[in-house]
């Protein structure tokens, strides 16, 4: 399950990388559901290939 460490780095490095473009909003919104998701044990390959990597790269372990 993301916690707070875990959200802080994904959600600063999508604002490091895309904040001020118009993509932004939308990336924001599928990182939310993508959070959600992944914590549901669902799957997130429909979301933007973009947020998909960032949870993938900042997602917790699997060791708590």
């Amino acid at each position: 399950m993301f916690k707070k460490d875990h959200l802080d780095a994904l959600y600063g490095e999508l604002r490091s990388g895309w904040y001020g473009r118009p993509i932004y909003e939308k990336l924001i919104r599928e990182a939310h559901l993508g959070v959600s998701l992944h914590d549901a044990g669902r799957s997130i390959s429909e979301l933007d290939p973009i947020v998909v990597g960032l949870i993938e790269k900042h997602k917790p372990s699997d060791q708590g």
